[in-house]
C-alpha cells in the first residue's frame, strides 16, 4: 500500500545538494523504499543524485510516497522538512 502526501519547494534556491543530503539522511533509516515524485518523474529519495535529477525549482510539486505504513514518520519527516522551505526561508 502506497501511503503519499503533497507539498511543494517553497525555499528561492530549489533542490539543491544540502536538502538533497538531508532528505537522503532521513530515509537511511526507513524500512522499505521512499519515492520522492516530480514532474513525471519519481525517484528513490535515498539517493541525493537521484534528487537532484529532479532539477525542483521554487513551486514545484512534490509528492512523497512511502511503501511501509512503518515509515509514517519518515514522511512526516520529509513533509516538514519542505514546508520548512528547508530551514532556508
Amino acid at each position: 500500500m502506497i501511503i503519499a502526501r503533497k507539498t511543494s519547494v517553497k525555499n528561492e534556491l530549489g533542490m539543491h545538494a544540502r536538502p538533497a543530503s538531508k532528505i537522503a539522511q532521513i530515509v537511511g533509516s526507513a524500512h522499505s523504499d521512499v519515492w520522492l515524485c516530480a514532474n513525471s518523474t519519481k525517484v528513490d529519495a535515498a539517493s541525493i543524485i537521484d534528487i537532484l535529477t529532479l532539477c525542483a525549482v521554487k513551486g514545484t510539486k512534490i509528492v512523497i510516497e512511502i511503501e511501509n505504513q512503518k515509515d509514517e514518520m519518515i514522511l512526516d519527516q520529509i513533509f516538514d522538512f519542505f514546508e520548512a522551505g528547508f530551514g532556508e526561508i
